[in-house]
């Protein structure tokens, strides 16, 4: 197995353990901002797919494109998250409240990941492309064991 498919492997397993198989059923009964919200968090998770598919097919155009949504997703990410919108089916955790300025630092880090992810894709550097992938898998990761329910 080459370096490239061994990342991409690597890439499949991290994705997968972030965005779980409940996301299947929770758009069940969401309205308003929560709806928006999920319907939001769903297009990145589709970017994020895309991204890596870009990466299988050494498409930095499709992966610079997908991060700039990620980009501009992660500055409007606040709005979606009013004070008592943690009501089920929402999965937010009250931490985001009761920590805003711990929510506003996972924020921060997945706008710099997202940032940092559309710069190597513009560079064509396939390696740091891909770990700059994964930084940004993490800052998903990170903010969901603490600020998802």
């Amino acid at each position: 197995m080459n370096i490239k498919k061994l990342f991409m492997c690597f890439n499949l397993i991290l994705f997968f353990n972030i965005f779980s198989l409940t996301q299947l059923y929770a758009h069940e009964g969401a309205k308003g901002i929560i709806k928006e919200r999920m319907d939001k968090f769903k297009m990145s998770k589709n970017l994020m797919k895309k991204i890596n598919k870009g990466l299988q097919n050494d498409d930095f155009l499709t992966i610079e494109k997908s991060a700039q949504t990620l980009l501009k997703w992660s500055k409007e990410m606040p709005n979606y998250f009013p004070e008592g919108s943690d009501t089920p089916p929402s999965e937010a955790s009250s931490d985001i409240w009761l920590d805003p300025e711990g929510f506003k630092k996972a924020i921060k880090n997945f706008e710099l990941a997202s940032l940092q992810l559309i710069t190597q894709s513009q560079n064509k550097d396939f390696d740091m492309t891909v770990n700059s992938f994964r930084s940004l898998a993490k800052t998903c990761k990170g903010c969901h064991q603490k600020f998802r329910n």
